[in-house]
């Protein structure tokens, strides 16, 4: 499957995040409607997905993990498939990487850039260090390979600084699932966890 294919068939799963006070991105992570987002999207008690085919959706907050901004939101009748997980080991430096998502609350946007760092660890938080453009209402978008399997979320930049994007590793993101006993996919090669 091409790039391009790779992108249209997983696009769907990528839903914006509105919050009383702002946007932001997630992306569906279950059969079941869990939705993986970052926890500083959730701003007030009020929070609503929008689907590709422009369906605004109420959604519930299951959990959140504010050390590692994390948060799992849910709604039983998503439809659309969830994205997998990629290998961590499969995870390198120079790497291709893509971000997908909503930035500024736009509709749908791909950047690409590399990984810079595979273990940036800041206020001990594990994070895959990038230069693919990331900016306000891209954070809890996915992170993904050329597989289009998910190797981080994107989480944060450095203010003032140029190509310092930053997104959630994935021993985070499994543990996070593990602790609220969500079924993610994990690639099939899968070789470590």
């Amino acid at each position: 499957m091409s790039l391009e294919d790779t992108i249209q068939s997983i696009k769907v799963s990528i839903l914006k995040v509105q919050s009383n006070d702002g946007n932001g991105t997630g992306f569906i992570v279950s059969k079941q409607g869990h939705i993986l987002t970052c926890a500083h999207v959730l701003v007030g008690d009020r929070f609503q997905v929008i689907t590709e085919h422009g369906d605004r959706r109420s959604v519930e907050v299951l959990g959140k993990d504010e050390t590692c901004d994390l948060a799992i939101l849910y709604d039983k009748s998503l439809i659309d498939p969830p994205l997998t997980f990629a290998d961590p080991a499969t995870i390198a430096e120079g790497q291709t990487v893509y971000a997908l998502g909503h930035p500024l609350g736009l509709d749908f946007t791909l950047s690409r850039g590399i990984i810079s760092n595979r273990q940036r660890v800041r206020s001990g938080v594990s994070l895959l260090q990038t230069d693919v453009s990331l900016n306000p209402g891209n954070s809890g978008g996915p992170l993904v390979n050329d597989q289009g399997e998910v190797i981080g979320v994107a989480s944060q930049t450095l203010e003032g600084g140029q190509g310092l994007g930053f997104g959630i590793a994935l021993q985070h993101i499994f543990a996070f699932a593990a602790q609220m006993r969500i079924p993610i996919n994990k690639a099939q090669r899968f070789k470590s966890l």
